[in-house]
């Protein structure tokens, strides 16, 4: 059950699933980003914050998908940017369970718990000391 597998190959693979989640995010939100990247319209957070949550996004995901530590450095500014100004969920769909007027707190819980993963998982890469060579 996946004690085979050794550790560093398992934080690897967490690491990769973070990147999938970002992924999945701005593929599930790229109308919105796009329109807000096309609209500078009063009460839309500014386009250079957008752009800097897409930027971010885009290079964690590159980071994460490597394997490199350095990818949850963008991260770290991608989830609390996208909580607070853009209002997206990292895990898509599941804030739906929950009504309407629960709509914003689950997407704050469910971020923070991600962000939370993110930094438990960065501080287990780094306690391993693990350095990927090619």
């Amino acid at each position: 059950m996946g004690l085979d597998i050794p550790s560093n190959y398992r934080l690897i693979g967490a690491t990769k699933l973070l990147a999938v989640l970002v992924v999945i995010g701005l593929i599930q939100h790229i109308e919105t980003l796009v329109h807000a990247l096309r609209y500078d319209l009063l009460g839309m957070v500014p386009v250079i914050v957008t752009l800097l949550v897409l930027i971010s996004g885009v290079v964690a995901c590159v980071g994460l998908f490597r394997g490199k530590k350095w990818g949850f450095i963008p991260l770290y500014f991608y989830i609390p940017a996208v909580t607070l100004f853009l209002q997206f969920s990292l895990i898509p769909f599941i804030p739906n369970v929950f009504p309407a007027k629960y709509h914003d707190i689950a997407i704050m819980v469910i971020n923070g718990l991600v962000l939370l993963y993110s930094v438990l998982l960065l501080l287990r890469r780094m306690e391993t000391n693990y350095i990927q060579e090619y």
